[in-house]
Protein backbone atom coordinates (compact mmCIF):
# COMPACT_ATOMS: atom_id res chain seq x y z
CA UNK A 1 0.00 0.00 0.00
CA UNK A 2 2.88 2.33 0.86
CA UNK A 3 4.59 1.66 -2.47
CA UNK A 4 1.35 2.27 -4.32
CA UNK A 5 0.91 5.64 -2.56
CA UNK A 6 4.52 6.52 -3.37
CA UNK A 7 3.85 5.70 -7.03
CA UNK A 8 0.75 7.92 -6.96
CA UNK A 9 2.64 10.83 -5.40
CA UNK A 10 5.48 10.55 -7.92
CA UNK A 11 3.00 10.50 -10.77
CA UNK A 12 1.28 13.73 -9.74
CA UNK A 13 3.88 15.94 -8.08
CA UNK A 14 4.97 17.75 -11.26
CA UNK A 15 1.41 18.81 -11.99
CA UNK A 16 0.88 19.99 -8.39
CA UNK A 17 4.15 21.96 -8.40
CA UNK A 18 3.14 23.59 -11.69
CA UNK A 19 -0.23 24.61 -10.21
CA UNK A 20 1.41 26.04 -7.10
CA UNK A 21 3.94 28.01 -9.17
CA UNK A 22 1.19 29.52 -11.35
CA UNK A 23 -1.07 30.39 -8.40
CA UNK A 24 1.76 31.94 -6.36
CA UNK A 25 3.01 34.01 -9.31
CA UNK A 26 -0.47 35.39 -10.01
CA UNK A 27 -1.08 35.98 -6.29
CA UNK A 28 2.17 37.95 -6.08
CA UNK A 29 1.12 40.01 -9.10
CA UNK A 30 -2.21 40.86 -7.46
CA UNK A 31 -0.55 41.99 -4.21
CA UNK A 32 2.08 44.05 -6.05
CA UNK A 33 -0.58 45.76 -8.17
CA UNK A 34 -2.77 46.58 -5.15
CA UNK A 35 0.21 47.94 -3.22
CA UNK A 36 1.52 50.15 -6.02
CA UNK A 37 -1.57 51.30 -7.92
CA UNK A 38 -2.36 54.90 -7.00
CA UNK A 39 -5.60 54.78 -8.93
CA UNK A 40 -7.41 52.07 -10.80
CA UNK A 41 -6.89 51.65 -14.55
CA UNK A 42 -8.62 49.56 -17.19
CA UNK A 43 -5.55 47.38 -17.70
CA UNK A 44 -5.18 46.93 -13.98
CA UNK A 45 -8.80 45.88 -13.56
CA UNK A 46 -8.47 43.45 -16.49
CA UNK A 47 -5.29 42.00 -14.97
CA UNK A 48 -6.93 41.57 -11.59
CA UNK A 49 -10.03 39.98 -13.08
CA UNK A 50 -8.10 37.59 -15.31
CA UNK A 51 -5.74 36.62 -12.49
CA UNK A 52 -8.61 35.76 -10.15
CA UNK A 53 -10.35 33.77 -12.90
CA UNK A 54 -7.16 31.89 -13.79
CA UNK A 55 -6.51 31.07 -10.11
CA UNK A 56 -10.07 29.86 -9.63
CA UNK A 57 -10.00 27.84 -12.87
CA UNK A 58 -6.61 26.33 -12.02
CA UNK A 59 -7.77 25.21 -8.58
CA UNK A 60 -10.96 23.76 -10.04
CA UNK A 61 -8.99 21.84 -12.68
CA UNK A 62 -6.62 20.62 -9.96
CA UNK A 63 -9.55 19.33 -7.91
CA UNK A 64 -10.92 17.47 -10.94
CA UNK A 65 -7.41 16.17 -11.76
CA UNK A 66 -6.89 14.75 -8.27
CA UNK A 67 -10.28 13.03 -7.99
CA UNK A 68 -10.02 12.01 -11.67
CA UNK A 69 -7.04 9.83 -10.79
CA UNK A 70 -9.47 7.31 -9.28
CA UNK A 71 -11.70 7.41 -12.37
CA UNK A 72 -8.70 6.64 -14.61
CA UNK A 73 -8.18 3.41 -12.68
CA UNK A 74 -11.75 2.40 -13.52
CA UNK A 75 -11.76 3.22 -17.22
CA UNK A 76 -8.19 3.31 -18.54
CA UNK A 77 -5.51 0.68 -19.14
CA UNK A 78 -3.67 1.52 -15.90
CA UNK A 79 -6.57 -0.16 -14.07
CA UNK A 80 -5.43 -3.55 -15.39
CA UNK A 81 -2.17 -3.08 -13.45
CA UNK A 82 -3.70 -1.52 -10.33
CA UNK A 83 -6.43 -4.13 -9.84
CA UNK A 84 -3.96 -7.00 -10.24
CA UNK A 85 -1.74 -5.71 -7.42
CA UNK A 86 -1.86 -7.71 -4.15
CA UNK A 87 -4.09 -5.06 -2.58
CA UNK A 88 -7.67 -5.25 -1.38
CA UNK A 89 -10.33 -2.88 -2.63
CA UNK A 90 -10.22 -1.00 0.68
CA UNK A 91 -6.44 -0.60 0.41
CA UNK A 92 -6.64 0.77 -3.13
CA UNK A 93 -9.39 3.19 -2.12
CA UNK A 94 -7.55 4.14 1.08
CA UNK A 95 -4.39 4.89 -0.88
CA UNK A 96 -6.27 7.11 -3.33
CA UNK A 97 -7.98 8.88 -0.44
CA UNK A 98 -4.79 9.53 1.54
CA UNK A 99 -2.93 10.81 -1.54
CA UNK A 100 -5.82 13.15 -2.40
CA UNK A 101 -5.88 14.47 1.19
CA UNK A 102 -2.11 15.04 1.09
CA UNK A 103 -2.36 17.07 -2.11
CA UNK A 104 -5.34 19.13 -0.93
CA UNK A 105 -3.59 19.78 2.42
CA UNK A 106 -0.37 20.90 0.70
CA UNK A 107 -2.25 23.18 -1.70
CA UNK A 108 -4.37 24.72 1.05
CA UNK A 109 -1.46 25.15 3.47
CA UNK A 110 1.00 26.64 0.97
CA UNK A 111 -1.54 29.03 -0.58
CA UNK A 112 -2.85 30.09 2.85
CA UNK A 113 0.62 30.72 4.31
CA UNK A 114 1.77 32.52 1.18
CA UNK A 115 -1.23 34.87 1.31
CA UNK A 116 -0.50 35.57 4.99
CA UNK A 117 3.13 36.30 4.09
CA UNK A 118 2.14 38.61 1.22
CA UNK A 119 -0.32 40.43 3.49
CA UNK A 120 2.47 41.03 6.01
CA UNK A 121 4.95 42.15 3.34
CA UNK A 122 2.63 44.62 1.60
CA UNK A 123 0.71 45.85 4.66
CA UNK A 124 1.01 49.68 4.87
CA UNK A 125 1.56 49.42 8.63
CA UNK A 126 3.64 46.52 9.88
CA UNK A 127 2.29 44.97 13.08
CA UNK A 128 4.72 44.59 15.97
CA UNK A 129 5.92 41.13 16.92
CA UNK A 130 4.18 41.48 20.28
CA UNK A 131 0.88 42.20 18.48
CA UNK A 132 1.30 39.08 16.31
CA UNK A 133 2.04 36.97 19.38
CA UNK A 134 -1.00 38.43 21.14
CA UNK A 135 -3.20 37.55 18.14
CA UNK A 136 -1.82 33.98 18.08
CA UNK A 137 -2.35 33.60 21.84
CA UNK A 138 -5.92 34.84 21.45
CA UNK A 139 -6.86 32.05 19.04
CA UNK A 140 -9.37 29.70 20.73
CA UNK A 141 -7.36 26.50 20.24
CA UNK A 142 -10.13 24.14 21.33
CA UNK A 143 -12.79 25.58 19.03
CA UNK A 144 -10.40 25.93 16.09
CA UNK A 145 -9.23 22.32 16.55
CA UNK A 146 -12.80 21.01 16.60
CA UNK A 147 -13.69 23.19 13.61
CA UNK A 148 -10.70 21.86 11.62
CA UNK A 149 -11.68 18.30 12.59
CA UNK A 150 -15.22 18.92 11.32
CA UNK A 151 -13.89 20.38 8.06
CA UNK A 152 -11.54 17.40 7.67
CA UNK A 153 -14.31 14.83 8.25
CA UNK A 154 -16.64 16.72 5.91
CA UNK A 155 -13.98 16.82 3.18
CA UNK A 156 -13.11 13.14 3.55
CA UNK A 157 -16.81 12.17 3.49
CA UNK A 158 -17.31 14.17 0.30
CA UNK A 159 -14.32 12.48 -1.36
CA UNK A 160 -15.64 9.05 -0.36
CA UNK A 161 -19.05 9.86 -1.84
CA UNK A 162 -17.37 10.98 -5.07
CA UNK A 163 -15.32 7.77 -5.29
CA UNK A 164 -18.38 5.67 -4.48
CA UNK A 165 -20.33 7.43 -7.27
CA UNK A 166 -17.51 6.79 -9.74
CA UNK A 167 -17.27 3.12 -8.80
CA UNK A 168 -21.05 2.67 -8.94
CA UNK A 169 -21.27 4.36 -12.35
CA UNK A 170 -18.56 1.97 -13.58
CA UNK A 171 -20.63 -1.13 -12.74
CA UNK A 172 -23.96 0.35 -13.85
CA UNK A 173 -25.40 -0.48 -17.26
CA UNK A 174 -23.16 -3.56 -17.52
CA UNK A 175 -19.93 -1.60 -17.17
CA UNK A 176 -20.61 0.66 -20.15
CA UNK A 177 -18.84 4.00 -20.06
CA UNK A 178 -21.28 6.91 -19.79
CA UNK A 179 -19.56 10.32 -19.53
CA UNK A 180 -20.36 12.17 -16.33
CA UNK A 181 -23.00 9.76 -15.07
CA UNK A 182 -21.06 9.48 -11.80
CA UNK A 183 -21.87 13.13 -11.07
CA UNK A 184 -25.61 12.41 -11.35
CA UNK A 185 -25.18 9.53 -8.90
CA UNK A 186 -23.16 11.80 -6.61
CA UNK A 187 -25.92 14.44 -6.54
CA UNK A 188 -28.59 11.84 -5.79
CA UNK A 189 -26.56 10.09 -3.07
CA UNK A 190 -25.52 13.41 -1.50
CA UNK A 191 -29.15 14.52 -1.43
CA UNK A 192 -30.25 11.30 0.26
CA UNK A 193 -27.42 11.54 2.81
CA UNK A 194 -28.33 15.16 3.59
CA UNK A 195 -32.02 14.22 4.03
CA UNK A 196 -31.05 11.42 6.40
CA UNK A 197 -28.85 13.79 8.36
CA UNK A 198 -31.65 16.34 8.67
CA UNK A 199 -34.04 13.63 9.97
CA UNK A 200 -31.47 12.45 12.52
CA UNK A 201 -30.83 15.98 13.75
CA UNK A 202 -34.56 16.66 14.00
CA UNK A 203 -35.14 13.47 15.97
CA UNK A 204 -32.14 13.94 18.30
CA UNK A 205 -31.70 17.71 18.91
CA UNK A 206 -28.81 17.46 21.36
CA UNK A 207 -25.80 19.71 20.85
CA UNK A 208 -22.22 19.82 22.14
CA UNK A 209 -21.05 23.29 23.15
CA UNK A 210 -17.55 23.44 21.68
CA UNK A 211 -16.43 26.00 24.26
CA UNK A 212 -17.57 24.30 27.45
CA UNK A 213 -18.14 20.75 26.10
CA UNK A 214 -21.53 20.76 27.80
CA UNK A 215 -24.42 18.92 26.18
CA UNK A 216 -27.46 21.08 25.63
CA UNK A 217 -30.78 20.47 23.93
CA UNK A 218 -32.98 22.56 21.70
CA UNK A 219 -35.19 23.74 24.54
CA UNK A 220 -32.15 25.27 26.25
CA UNK A 221 -31.52 27.50 23.27
CA UNK A 222 -33.51 30.59 22.53
CA UNK A 223 -34.65 31.37 19.01
CA UNK A 224 -31.82 33.81 18.41
CA UNK A 225 -29.25 31.41 17.03
CA UNK A 226 -27.92 30.81 13.57
CA UNK A 227 -27.75 27.28 12.20
CA UNK A 228 -25.67 25.92 9.35
CA UNK A 229 -25.76 22.45 7.84
CA UNK A 230 -22.37 20.94 7.10
CA UNK A 231 -21.44 17.53 5.75
CA UNK A 232 -20.03 16.65 9.17
CA UNK A 233 -23.04 17.67 11.27
CA UNK A 234 -25.27 20.60 12.06
CA UNK A 235 -23.47 23.63 13.43
CA UNK A 236 -25.31 26.21 15.48
CA UNK A 237 -24.09 29.57 16.76
CA UNK A 238 -25.73 30.58 20.01
CA UNK A 239 -26.57 34.10 21.14
CA UNK A 240 -23.42 34.09 23.33
CA UNK A 241 -21.25 33.40 20.30
CA UNK A 242 -20.73 29.78 21.19
CA UNK A 243 -20.45 27.23 18.40
CA UNK A 244 -22.43 24.04 18.91
CA UNK A 245 -22.34 20.72 17.14
CA UNK A 246 -25.25 18.35 16.81
CA UNK A 247 -23.98 15.09 18.31
CA UNK A 248 -26.20 12.68 16.39
CA UNK A 249 -25.55 14.47 13.07
CA UNK A 250 -21.81 14.29 13.63
CA UNK A 251 -21.87 10.56 14.45
CA UNK A 252 -24.18 9.97 11.47
CA UNK A 253 -21.66 11.67 9.14
CA UNK A 254 -18.83 9.45 10.36
CA UNK A 255 -20.98 6.31 10.03
CA UNK A 256 -22.04 7.26 6.50
CA UNK A 257 -18.40 7.80 5.52
CA UNK A 258 -17.40 4.38 6.85
CA UNK A 259 -20.31 2.63 5.13
CA UNK A 260 -19.64 4.22 1.74
CA UNK A 261 -15.91 3.55 2.10
CA UNK A 262 -16.54 -0.16 2.68
CA UNK A 263 -19.14 -0.20 -0.11
CA UNK A 264 -16.70 1.34 -2.57
CA UNK A 265 -13.99 -1.12 -1.56
CA UNK A 266 -16.43 -3.99 -2.09
CA UNK A 267 -17.33 -2.74 -5.59
CA UNK A 268 -13.66 -2.39 -6.53
CA UNK A 269 -12.83 -5.88 -5.29
CA UNK A 270 -15.87 -7.81 -6.48
CA UNK A 271 -17.82 -5.95 -9.15
CA UNK A 272 -15.33 -4.29 -11.50
CA UNK A 273 -15.18 -6.25 -14.75
CA UNK A 274 -11.79 -5.56 -16.34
Amino acid sequence: MGRYMKYELKGNYKFILGVLALVLILTTGIYVYIANANESSVLGVIFMGLSVLVIFGTLLITFLYIIGSFRKELYEDRGYLTFTLPLTGNQILGSKLIVAIIWFAILGLVIGLYNAFMTFIFAPIKPAISDIIAIINGIPIREVSVFLLIVFIGGVSTLILIYFSMALSRVTFRNKRIGGFWFVIFLIVSGLVAMGQAKIIQALPYYLDLETFRIISNDMLNYDFHIEMSSAGLMASGNMGNAMLNIAGFIYSIAVGVIFFLGTGYIIENKIDL
